[in-house]
């Protein structure tokens, strides 16, 4: 049984006129528990929308999302979001309380979180795993990039998510911090088997993360998709990694894509 499942969902935006722009038409596809399901394509293909749709801060026009199998209405309130920006934080709060905000969601300028015991540990053993210990007591102002983007990625732990909605969560990180927060992600994965659904237009980061990338090449067009058999760790440089790396390339331009 899918974690969750769009059967036929079509969606469009109002434009001036009263017109309407498709975006999503007549999709359908799945995410499997504990999997990571990958939204590949270029910018304004339709990968986001779908993204809401999906964790419920949208709703289809038509054609319905399932939860296990439930009928999906409200945001969904076992996931949680991640974009690529840290504007999540915020800005009074150090990384620690900033991480304890899922369980003390009535934080307000000038109040601050009052853990409880077990509050307590998990944000310690967090801190550890994001790599944020030495600088539980820094304001947001004070991370690089990087940093910050740990931060949100700690508290979406805290808040013990069956999904983590990521919409290019690491798409303004330079390579190298980029490649960190993969592999930090990848880490975090196996030891607490959530599943991941992750939008991006960068092909090998899809294939470096993914179980099945979804191919997107324009709106309403049809979803190509492809299974990553591939062991992991997955090394960049391997025969297998680029041949398939070349198979989405050209798929997309194929389409007239361009990512």
């Amino acid at each position: 049984m899918s974690l969750l499942r769009a059967d036929q969902i079509h969606y469009s935006y109002l434009l001036q006129g009263n017109n309407r722009l498709d975006i999503l038409k007549d999709l359908s596809m799945s995410l499997n528990h504990g999997e990571i399901l990958t939204l590949l394509g270029p910018s304004g293909c339709g990968k986001s929308t779908l993204l809401k749709l999906l964790s419920g801060f949208l709703t289809p026009h038509k054609g319905r999302i399932f939860h296990d199998e439930n009928l999906l209405i409200n945001p969904f309130s076992q996931g949680q979001m991640i974009f690529q920006d840290s504007t999540q934080l915020l800005p009074w709060l150090t990384v620690s309380e900033n991480i304890l905000f899922p369980v003390c969601r009535s934080l307000l300028p000038g109040l601050k979180p009052r853990p409880d015991s077990v509050q307590k540990d998990m944000l310690q053993d967090i801190l550890k795993r994001v790599g944020l210990e030495p600088f539980k007591d820094y304001h947001p102002g004070r991370l690089s990039g990087g940093m910050k983007q740990r931060c949100v990625l700690g508290r979406a732990l805290m808040a013990e998510p069956e999904i983590l909605f990521m919409d290019e969560p690491f798409g303004s990180l330079d390579s190298p911090s980029r490649k960190e927060l993969q592999d930090l992600l990848l880490k975090l994965w196996v030891e607490r088997h959530f599943s991941i659904l992750f939008v991006t237009h960068d092909i090998a980061e899809a294939l470096s993360l993914s179980d099945r990338i979804l191919l997107f090449s324009g709106l309403t067009e049809p979803v190509q998709e492809l299974t990553v058999n591939l062991p992991r760790p997955r090394d960049r440089m391997s025969p297998a990694f680029r041949t398939l790396e070349w198979e989405l390339y050209s798929s997309l331009a194929a389409s007239g894509s361009i990512l």
